[in-house]
């Protein structure tokens, strides 16, 4: 260690040389940020003058540290108003539409028979395997299946693709009435078991398994005294009677009923129509007859029709009776009988014209 004498000239002389290397020192530092601030200086120079002005406004960093240390930045750290109410409330919609494997189902008499339709659509990016088709119930008292498979199988379905197996049915009555549900099994793209069910497609029907009996008026009068009857009042506020009237004139024939007699009249403004038929089963040979009156201020909307339905078979009254109410309240095109699809109704109803899609007559209102 190096020991200094206990002379005062000595003692002082060092101390003048400890000042002198700490100004020699403070000096350089001296120069050192002046030409720090001078580059800064000549910087801010060439700034443009807001830029300038934000710029004296802010803190050295020095201050900075000073006062703004690590935690007490934490604490005082507050989210921006707007911007976090904004953040909070706003939703982004999905980009990925929900894929699902979907399960339909639909059905038609076609001829003497009842085909069932099921069509299983794979809507997902995946394929599907081992998909097997099985009816689950359907009314076995009224129909049975054409073949003694029950179900279809296929080994894959791929993505956007579908199947369409169908199950024939044979009435074994003149009226069917019930529900067919169908079942879908399937394995996914993970390997797991995955089961569907359709919704059940309801079925009641006398009319289509009906076939014209010709009859003549008289005739027709006696067998309605035997028969039991039921009837239905049907009010319409989108037609006139008169178009009711033609309306059920193609009901009749659609039906499968002979046309006994049908007749119209006006007397005081108020339109009067009245249409007969009658029908056997395919099955038992049992007649149902059918007659239906029009009434209504003539040349305006609004009508009300009376369906009457009598037969030998009282199980076939009510159906026929639902049967028919449903085909009178379809929208049907007024020169060839075929059914409006659901725009053209709209279209209607808003007071368009639309064509019909089978005869490309013009229908207005």
């Amino acid at each position: 260690m190096m020991q200094f004498g206990t002379d005062p000239v000595s003692a002082i002389g060092f101390m003048m040389f400890l000042f002198a290397i700490f100004c020699a020192c403070l000096g350089e530092s001296v120069k050192k940020e002046t030409k720090k601030r001078s580059e800064v200086h000549e910087g801010m120079e060439r700034m443009p003058s807001y830029i300038q002005k934000q710029y004296e406004r802010t803190s050295s960093m020095k201050d900075q540290r000073r006062f703004y240390t690590t935690d007490e930045m934490r604490v005082q750290k507050r989210p921006i108003p707007g911007v976090a109410r904004s953040l909070s409330r706003t939703t982004y919609p999905s980009s990925r539409k929900t894929m699902t494997v979907k399960a339909l189902r639909g059905g038609e008499f076609i001829g003497n028979r009842m085909r069932f339709k099921v069509k299983v659509l794979n809507d997902t990016q995946f394929t599907i395997t081992d998909v097997r088709v099985f009816l689950i119930s359907y009314p076995s008292a009224a129909l049975r299946l054409a073949s003694d498979d029950d179900d279809e199988f296929f080994p894959k379905i791929e993505p956007a693709g579908f199947r369409s197996p169908t199950f024939d049915f044979l009435p074994t009555q003149d009226c069917v009435r019930g529900e067919i549900i169908a079942g879908v099994s399937f394995m996914d793209m993970r390997g797991n078991a995955q089961t569907l069910t359709t919704k059940p497609f309801t079925i009641r029907s006398v009319c289509d398994l009906l076939i014209p009996d010709q009859i003549g008026p008289e005739e027709f009068a006696i067998k309605l005294k035997e028969h039991e009857c039921g009837e239905i009042v049907v009010k319409v506020q989108e037609w006139t009677a008169e178009e009711m009237y033609e309306k059920s004139l193609h009901l009749i024939e659609d039906a499968n009923f002979y046309e006994v007699e049908s007749s119209s009249d006006e007397q005081d403004g108020i339109f009067h129509a009245s249409i007969s038929g009658l029908a056997k089963g395919k099955y038992t040979g049992k007649s149902i007859g059918v007659k239906i009156l029009v009434s209504g201020p003539a040349n305006q909307k609004g009508a009300s029709c009376t369906i009457q339905v009598t037969g030998e078979d009282q199980a076939m009254i009510l159906p026929a009776i639902d049967d028919l109410r449903e085909r009178l309240s379809a929208w049907l095109c007024p020169l060839c009988g075929s059914p409006l699809t659901l725009q053209n109704v709209e279209d209607l109803k808003d007071g368009k014209a639309v064509v019909c899609p089978f005869c490309n007559v013009s229908i207005g209102r």
